[in-house]
């Protein structure tokens, strides 16, 4: 058997049941009327349904957040940068996140959930310095991560290198770099790398992209939490795509 992971929550469990992507093994529910229309989904998926005290799905949760449901499962599926690259989109347009160095897995999933409201089709994580697909990521997604490819990558650098090679323009978020607004001319496929809470894009990292952008501001607060600043600009990227193709 897999890793058993933990995962709490109405929308999270929904997700997870909807798409199947992770192994499922047990789902623990309460009489609360949004856990108990998990039921029958549990039921069409094959997993083993248990009616469960409040207290139970507590101590089984660690806290008091899990919406009376609780989903015993394996982790999720990661992807491959070549298996990433080989579902092209049949339109030729294409968007792909790099998160490297998010160390706070709340921040990786409210990036995940970015993603998947605004049409990214994968996000790709180093395998070192960036939070893992946790249970706590996925409920911070409200259950994105139970349907965007994740790819684990070696390293952001090599990242960046091989999407470059397959013809990406490179992007980098940074608080130096130009304007948001003045970039007009956006590819059909972009790869855009945010970096780490604290430290931002590291040198090397910037060196691989092909331009930095910021988001401008005018208050009195000088920079963006990652993932709203990665919707911004996603949502700019997106705009601007679409532009193209009409």
């Amino acid at each position: 058997m897999d890793e058993i992971q933990i995962l709490t929550g109405i929308q999270p469990v929904t997700e997870a049941l909807k798409h199947r992507r992770r192994p499922l093994y047990r789902l623990l529910i309460s009489r609360k009327s949004g856990a108990r229309e998990l039921a029958g989904m549990a039921e069409n998926a094959g997993v083993k349904l248990i009616q469960a005290s409040t207290e139970e799905l507590r101590k089984l949760a660690g806290n008091t957040k899990h919406q009376g449901a609780v989903l015993e499962c394996g982790p999720l599926p990661l992807y491959s940068i070549e298996e990433v690259l080989r579902f092209e989109p049949p339109d030729g347009r294409d968007l792909v996140l790099l998160a490297a160095g998010v160390e706070d897995p709340r921040n990786l999933g409210a990036i995940a959930r970015c993603c998947s409201f605004l049409g990214v089709r994968a996000m790709i994580i180093p395998g070192r310095e960036t939070a893992p697909i946790s249970p706590t990521a996925s409920r911070t997604s409200a259950g994105a991560l139970e349907s965007l490819p994740v790819c684990r990558a070696s390293s952001a650098t090599s990242a960046c290198r091989r999407f470059s090679s397959a013809g990406f323009e490179v992007t980098g978020v940074e608080l130096r770099g130009e304007p948001l607004d003045s970039w007009m001319e956006v590819s059909s496929k972009n790869l855009l790398v945010v970096g780490g809470e604290d430290k931002g894009l590291t040198h090397r990292l910037k060196a691989e992209c092909a331009r930095l952008v910021t988001v401008p501001g005018s208050g009195n607060v000088n920079s963006l939490n990652v993932s709203v600043a990665a919707g911004i600009v996603l949502n700019h990227v997106r705009i601007n795509q679409l532009k193209v193709e009409s």
